[in-house]
């Protein structure tokens, strides 16, 4: 779960609002796979619900995506773009799961609107495309993730400090009993002691040296 982390590479821009919105839809087709209209309306519909006044995509845009990520690839592995999104969605699931976790309620449903998608088998592109099926669930990822980056970099900071906890207590993770304010607690904590820590190396425990005298 360290995709927060690391550099995020950005999908091909052709998915950016266009800025020219009347102009033609031609293409359809990535490989022998046809997109439908109706697909993609449902597609947009869906990153709407995530992303609020988001402006909606056209097959001539998601197929030009696919061309240039399958052409940029030069192999059947997947893009980066899209492996690291898969990545982030894996992070959500994680969070989900965790019996030891309470999500914000704000971020329950567009996460598992996302999951739902992705574990779905109305996919806007089929997962057996080389390289590109998956892209459709990058692009569900991205329009959601802006409201979801938040808890789960929460999410990924409680599963550290909980680590850190059950060594303490010299338990095993799995039955170790920590949840989310177990989780406030020990942030606070941590808080303190590195303030602590700031104040101490800019003074010392050792008291200063007595001025030297003199007799008259």
């Amino acid at each position: 779960m360290s995709t927060n982390a690391n550099h995020i590479e950005s999908l091909p821009q052709v998915l950016l609002p266009a800025t020219n919105p009347n102009r033609p839809s031609r293409r359809r087709r990535i490989g022998s796979f046809r997109l439908s209209s109706l697909d993609m309306e449902r597609f947009n519909q869906l990153l709407s619900a995530l992303a609020g006044d988001r402006t909606p995509l056209d097959c001539d845009q998601v197929v030009t995506a696919a061309r240039l990520l399958a052409d940029s690839c030069g192999s059947q592995s997947t893009p980066t773009c899209i492996r690291q999104r898969l990545e982030q969605a894996g992070s959500l699931s994680s969070m989900l799961a965790d019996h030891g976790w309470q999500p914000a309620n704000e971020v329950v449903t567009p996460a598992g609107a996302v999951l739902d998608y992705l574990n779905g088998h109305n996919d806007l592109i089929p997962d057996w495309i080389p390289q590109v099926g998956r892209l459709d669930d990058a692009i569900v990822v991205e329009a959601a993730w802006p409201r979801l980056a938040g808890e789960v970099l929460s999410y990924q900071d409680f599963c550290r400090l909980r680590l850190i906890e059950a060594r303490l207590h010299q338990q095993e993770i799995k039955t170790f009993r920590f949840d989310r304010k177990d989780w406030e607690v020990a942030r606070r904590a941590e808080a303190g002691l590195r303030e602590h820590q700031r104040r101490v190396r800019g003074s010392s425990y050792v008291p200063e040296a007595a001025g030297l005298f003199r007799v008259h």
